[in-house]
């Protein structure tokens, strides 16, 4: 009997450098990450952080310069055909939808079907797609005819055709408006919940993120701190315990504490409050 892998992701003490030797630029820097089946996942950072690098790292689209991936269990370095693991097991989302501009929607989910199934079961599977998605009546549209959320949300179906456990999608909001941007990402919380489908996105929007179950946060090629997502007051004190101001009630800044009306008594219940959010997201 095989036993199923704890972690659907995995990287152990994943190394990316692009350049030659030590003098190349070191985009990740002994990342350790693990995602559980079924889980709901954001990654953040700034620019140049190593979001984007890690994400083709575990689909498979770019190489380590050293440590593993695993995907369910498996080692990605072992794999003969990266090809066939990308079109069965990984479907990419990304924040230009890169669909083919003179075919439909329709035939644009078709495409990671080829080879796969036969022209009817394509057909009749793109279309389930669409309709999951809430385009079943732009089947036949050009993705000139559609919206940006609607070409975004047809780069969901096809990245679904071949039914695969994991997406990883690169700031797939990123070039829609904000209620575009909602709107999918309360579709693929509907595909996590409903599917069980693993989402990783990585953002750089904090109101994504907070759609999500866990936020991964990157720096200089490291994973430097994670949290759980909360409630959202949960959420905001989180966010106020790193900023500037929370600094600086945590030093005890006894010219701004003053200026904001805060009596010691106070001061101190407050200093507690923030030193335990941020050990609980160091912890």
């Amino acid at each position: 009997m095989t036993t199923q892998p704890t972690w659907i992701i995995e990287t152990r003490e994943l190394v990316k450098i692009y350049g030659e030797n030590h003098a190349g630029v070191r985009a990740l820097d002994r990342v350790n990450l693990r995602v559980s089946p079924g889980e709901l996942l954001a990654v953040m950072g700034p620019s140049g952080s190593g979001k984007s690098t890690l994400l083709n790292i575990i689909g498979a689209l770019d190489l380590p310069t050293s440590g593993q991936v695993l995907v369910n269990g498996e080692d990605l370095a072992q794999i003969k055909n990266l090809d066939e693991f990308r079109s069965k097991t990984v479907g990419f989302v990304f924040q230009l939808h890169n669909l083919l501009p003179t075919m439909t929607a329709r035939e644009n989910v078709e495409i990671p079907m080829i080879g796969h199934l036969s022209a009817a079961e394509r057909k009749r599977r793109s279309e389930e797609l669409l309709t999951l998605v809430g385009l079943g009546d732009r089947a036949d549209h050009l993705p000139g005819q559609l919206s940006g959320g609607q070409r975004q949300r047809v780069a969901i179906a096809r990245a679904l055709a071949n039914n695969p456990p994991i997406i990883l999608a690169d700031e797939p909001t990123g070039a829609l408006d904000s209620v575009s941007g909602a709107e999918l990402m309360q579709l693929l919380r509907e595909l996590n919940q409903r599917q069980g489908v693993t989402v990783v996105v990585v953002t750089h929007d904090l109101g994504v993120a907070r759609q999500t179950n866990r936020v991964v946060f990157m720096q200089d090629g490291r994973i430097i701190r994670e949290d759980y997502i909360g409630t959202p007051l949960e959420e905001d004190l989180k966010l106020w315990a790193h900023s500037g101001l929370g600094q600086r009630i945590l030093n005890g800044d006894k010219e701004l504490l003053q200026t904001l009306g805060i009596s010691e008594k106070e001061s101190t219940a407050l200093q507690k409050l923030l030193q335990s959010i941020k050990h609980e997201q160091t912890g």
